[in-house]
C-alpha cells in the first residue's frame, strides 16, 4: 500500500531529455479506498473546526478556479472603480507537492488538533514509502520517498492545503488567494510608494515562510501586474519590486488559473488566446465533417470550442463588445461546420436546432448559475459577501427585500463586470426558474430558457 509506480509520460521537444517527461504516480486501488474514508473524516474535522483558510479554493467541495478568479477580480474591479491601485504578485513555487517536509506536516497536524492515535496513523501513512520507475516493461529498483505528499493519492492534496494553511499569517498588509500551490498576493492603496513598500515587506516575510517550510519560490518565474484606472499617471512610477536582492518584473498580463488577466481587466490577451484555440478546433471539425455525423461533430464542438468559450466566461464577459464579436464570428463558423451548412448560412436557427447557446447566453447561463448558488447559500463561504441584498441597503419589508442588490455604478467599467451584471440577469429570469431548488434542474431549465428566445 506504500509502493508507488512511476510512469514517465512524454510531453514535448527532445525525447532524450528527462525533463521533457511528466512523472505519473500510480498507487494501489486498495490504499485509495482507505484514504477516502480518512479523507472524509479529516475534511469534516477541518470544516467543523473552521481550520482551513477561507480563500484557499483548491481541492475543496463548493470551491473552484472560477470562484478564486471571481473573488480576486471583484476586489480589483471595485478598487479601480474607487481610483485605487492594486499590485498583484503571481508567485511560482517549484515542485511544491514534492518538497513537503513530513516532520513539519506532522507538527502542523498536531497543532490543528490531530493527535494521539490519529496522528500516529498519519505518521505511518507518510513514512517508509517507496517508489520505482517503470518504462517499456523495465522496472527500476525501489527508492525511499523521504519528503512530499504521495502523488496520485486521495489524501495528498488535502494534506498539502493543511501544510500551507498558515501561509496568510506571514502577510501583514496584503491579502492572498490560493488554489493548492498557485499563490497570488495582492495589496491595494492610493499611494504608490506605500503600496510598493508594503508589498515588498510582505514578500520578504513570505520568502522567510517558504524557507522555514522547505518550499522553494522560483523568483525567475514570479511577476506582478499593477491594476490601476486608465490615465492614472502615478501607477507608472512602479516598474518593479524587490525581494531581497532579486528584482520581480512588472508585466502587463499574467496567466491566473488558466485565464490571462491584464492590467486594465479588458481581457484582450485572454480572448486572443481563446481565438487561437478555437481556430484549431474549427479546423479539426471542418476536416472531419465529411466523415462524421452531426451528433459526433457536436461532440467535437463541445470538446474543442465550447470548452474554451465557457471556461471562466462570466469573468471575462466584461470585455468590450468589439473583442467578443471576434469570438462570436468563430463560434458561428464552428456551428455551420457542425451542421454542414453553407459558410454564409444564418446561424440562429442552427443554434436552436443543436440546442447550443450563443456566446452571450453562455455568459448569461454562467451568471445565472452563480447567482443561483449565491441565493441558495451553496457558494464558498468567502464569496457570500460578494453581493448584498436589498434588506442590507434599506429596512423596508418589501417583496424584493431578499433579492440581491444591483450595485450602483459610477463608470461603464463596473457596469460590465459580473458584480453588477449577475444580479440583473438573475432578476430578469422568470420566477418559476428562480424558485427551482435543484442545481441540476436549474441548469437545464435556464439553458432551455435562453435558447428558447432564439
Amino acid at each position: 500500500m506504500k509502493i508507488a509506480k512511476i510512469i514517465p509520460i512524454y510531453k514535448a521537444k527532445e525525447k532524450t531529455v528527462m525533463g521533457n517527461y511528466r512523472p505519473i504516480s500510480l498507487l494501489p486501488s486498495t490504499s485509495k479506498i482507505l484514504e477516502k474514508a480518512v479523507h472524509k473524516r479529516l475534511y469534516e474535522f477541518c470544516k467543523n473546526k473552521h481550520i482551513l483558510f477561507g480563500d484557499q479554493y483548491g481541492f475543496r467541495p463548493k470551491h473552484s478556479t472560477t470562484d478564486a478568479i471571481a473573488k480576486f477580480t471583484a476586489h480589483v474591479s471595485k478598487a479601480m472603480e474607487n481610483k485605487l491601485i492594486t499590485i498583484s504578485v503571481f508567485l511560482d513555487l517549484s515542485k511544491a507537492f514534492d518538497t513537503i517536509d513530513h516532520t513539519t506536516l506532522l507538527k502542523k497536524l498536531h497543532f490543528y488538533g490531530i493527535r494521539g492515535l490519529a496522528l500516529e496513523w498519519f505518521r505511518s501513512y507518510l513514512t517508509d514509502r517507496t517508489q520505482f520507475v517503470s518504462y517499456k516493461d523495465i522496472n527500476s529498483i525501489q527508492r525511499d520517498v523521504t519528503c512530499g505528499v504521495p502523488q496520485g493519492s486521495v489524501l495528498g492534496p488535502l494534506l498539502f492545503i493543511i501544510y500551507t494553511n498558515d501561509l496568510p499569517n506571514a502577510l501583514l498588509y496584503s491579502k492572498c488567494v490560493l488554489f493548492a500551490d498557485d499563490t497570488t498576493v495582492y495589496h491595494t492603496s492610493n499611494d504608490p510608494n506605500t503600496l510598493r513598500e508594503n508589498v515588498e515587506h510582505d514578500l520578504v516575510s513570505l520568502s522567510d515562510w517558504f524557507r522555514a517550510n522547505k518550499l522553494s519560490l522560483n523568483v525567475l518565474k514570479t511577476n506582478f501586474v499593477l491594476f490601476a484606472p486608465k490615465n492614472m499617471s502615478l501607477a507608472n512610477d512602479i516598474t518593479s519590486i524587490r525581494l531581497g536582492d532579486e528584482i520581480i518584473p512588472r508585466v502587463d498580463h499574467a496567466k491566473f488559473l488558466g485565464i490571462y488577466i491584464d492590467e486594465l481587466l479588458e481581457w484582450g490577451y485572454h480572448i486572443d488566446h481563446t481565438r487561437k484555440k478555437i481556430a484549431s478546433g474549427i479546423y479539426a471539425i471542418n476536416s472531419a465533417k465529411r466523415y462524421l455525423s452531426v451528433d459526433n461533430l457536436k461532440s467535437l464542438y463541445f470538446s474543442f470550442v465550447h470548452s474554451y468559450l465557457s471556461y471562466g466566461a462570466m469573468i471575462w464577459s466584461s470585455a468590450y463588445q468589439f473583442r467578443l464579436h471576434k469570438l462570436e464570428i468563430l463560434q458561428q463558423k464552428a456551428i455551420r461546420n457542425v451542421c454542414k451548412a453553407k459558410y454564409n448560412a444564418s446561424s440562429t436557427h442552427l443554434f436552436q436546432y443543436l440546442r447550443v447557446p450563443k456566446l452571450a447566453d453562455i455568459f448569461n447561463i454562467q451568471l445565472s448559475k452563480f447567482m443561483f448558488l449565491y441565493t441558495k447559500g451553496k457558494l464558498a463561504e468567502s464569496l457570500k459577501t460578494i453581493f448584498s441584498t436589498n434588506s442590507s441597503i434599506h429596512s423596508h419589508n418589501t417583496r424584493h427585500c431578499r433579492d440581491p442588490h444591483i450595485v450602483t455604478r459610477r463608470t461603464s467599467f463596473i457596469a460590465r463586470t459580473f458584480v453588477h451584471c449577475a444580479p440583473k440577469v438573475w432578476l430578469d429570469l422568470p420566477n418559476n426558474i428562480r424558485t427551482i431548488t435543484s442545481v441540476g434542474h436549474f441548469s437545464s431549465q435556464v439553458k432551455k430558457h435562453f435558447i428558447s428566445l432564439y
